[in-house]
């Protein structure tokens, strides 16, 4: 299986690059068609890490093709800190799409993620209503608040932290807080 895993990736190295030049890349129906001629197991790797791709990329369309035929990703906070750097206008988003996910994500890769978005936040004023419902949404998840507060001096734990979870947090699940 690792050989077969090897070539899988190359597989998907060529097909990603190609749907890139080509720009096909930008229409989930494309990629479909595209790939159609792949083994089942390129196809299958090829659309979690496509969907993945298009989270990052805050993709709302084209997002919501690859979840229809069934493809999952493993999301991770830096997944989650590119959809918010691509917030670029009004209008729902990926992170809002993806709401629980994102509530309840749990990951200790947290403070150059959280720096980057708070450097994002602050230095585009004009998109700061467009960022605020995605904003308010990562504040929601327990892991980010127990982390801005024990990360009190750091400049973006005053943005992060929600003052609202963190009572809640200190009643009902203290040990986050240590």
């Amino acid at each position: 299986m690792s050989d077969r895993l090897h070539e899988i990736m190359a597989e998907i190295s060529v097909l990603h690059k190609e749907l890139i030049i080509s720009k096909k890349i930008e229409n989930a129906n494309e990629v479909f068609e595209f790939i159609e001629a792949s083994s089942s197991d390129v196809q299958e790797h090829y659309l979690n890490l496509l969907l993945q791709y298009y989270f990052q990329e805050n993709d709302l369309k084209n997002l919501k093709e690859v979840l229809l035929v069934g493809a999952r990703f493993d999301m991770r906070f830096a997944d989650v800190k590119n959809a918010f750097l691509n917030i670029k206008r009004s209008g729902e988003n990926v992170i809002e799409f993806m709401e629980e996910s994102i509530v309840f994500l749990k990951d200790t890769d947290l403070e150059d993620n959280l720096s980057e978005m708070y450097e994002y936040y602050i230095q585009n004023k004009a998109l700061q209503v467009d960022l605020e419902q995605a904003l308010e949404l990562i504040k929601r998840n327990r892991y980010i608040c127990a982390y801005c507060y024990k990360n009190g001096d750091k400049a973006y734990s005053k943005l992060f932290l929600n003052e609202n979870l963190l009572e809640s947090l200190k009643r009902d699940l203290p040990y986050l807080l240590t």
